[in-house]
């Protein structure tokens, strides 16, 4: 696939997910080519909004009780209660993870957020070793301050668009869950795949779930689905399942918004949320976008 087609997926998916939004960039920071000045100024702007309610959630919100997870969830369209424990996004770690095993692997979970999804993987599947790495320091840190005595699990600055800083082929699993907005550019989407090829053991898995083109598509999964050294092993649409966790979920996460975030901010975290009614919501909702999970396997 040429990077023409690469770019081509890029700007559409963005376009789409976000078309009358303001905040424009929560995909991408920028395209690698902008003639408008003023436009890539809005997109480095907002992506920097991206990182500073990430930094706030770990900042100013410290109760892990209450905010324990930041994916968007999973239910079984038959599901209907709200319990505010993290029930639906444990749900989605177990899509993702439905026919791969975590017992007696190596795993590495890109973008760990607030730590409980790492937290709940080691308690269930107990892996030989889970570490979850994050580029912010105040995420990190909360993190090991809340799951620090919990054997097996580790928690590490890091950049997943420079650096794994891991041995070759020392994970048996890398595992990414809606991280789609740290690979804001093409290189940052290449230099990644290299690193989890490189880290990976032979047969070893990277594991992705998050917002696609209504194909499926998106450049990080053109990417890897070109490159040779993987195949798919499982590539499935839960769209109707993430919206129908959204609706279960709108009621609380809207009261979190109202409480903790400034009257200002709430239009942008309730886009971030996901809340019915917002441009992400909406653009799955009447399919403009998707959301799937993606096995891949390394030969």
């Amino acid at each position: 696939m040429s990077y023409d087609t690469y770019m081509h997926h890029f700007i559409v998916l963005n376009f789409f997910l976000l078309e009358s939004y303001t905040a424009k960039s929560i995909l991408s920071r920028s395209a690698p080519v902008c003639d408008d000045v003023v436009k890539c100024q809005q997109k480095s702007e907002n992506f920097d909004r991206l990182s500073l309610w990430y930094e706030q959630i770990s900042n100013v919100y410290t109760n892990v009780n209450e905010l324990q997870f930041m994916n968007w969830g999973y239910a079984d369209l038959g599901e209907h209660s709200d319990d505010n424990t993290g029930y639906y996004s444990k749900k989605l770690y177990q899509q993702v993870l439905a026919n791969i095993t975590l017992t007696a692997q190596n795993t590495l979970e890109v973008g760990c957020g607030r730590g409980a999804g790492a937290a709940w993987c080691v308690r269930t599947y107990a892996p030989c070793s889970y570490v979850g790495i994050d580029p912010s320091r105040d995420v990190i840190n909360l993190c090991e301050q809340c799951y620090s005595t919990i054997p097996r699990l580790s928690f590490m600055i890091a950049d997943p668009k420079t650096h794994l800083p891991f041995q070759n082929e020392s994970m048996d699993v890398v595992l990414s869950i809606e991280t789609t907005n740290i690979f804001d550019e093409i290189v940052a989407v290449k230099k990644f795949v290299d690193e989890v090829i490189r880290v990976l053991t032979p047969n070893g898995h990277f594991l992705w779930c998050g917002l696609c083109n209504v194909d499926g598509s998106s450049v990080l999964i053109d990417y890897l689905t070109a490159n040779d050294a993987f195949i798919i092993k499982e590539k499935v649409n839960i769209t109707r399942n993430v919206l129908h966790a959204l609706d279960i979920q709108s009621n609380s996460r809207t009261d979190f918004i109202d409480c903790y975030i400034q009257p200002a901010d709430q239009e942008y975290y309730r886009l971030l949320a996901g809340l019915p009614g917002t441009q992400l919501y909406n653009n799955m909702q009447q399919g403009r976008a998707e959301y799937w999970r993606v096995v891949f396997h390394k030969k």
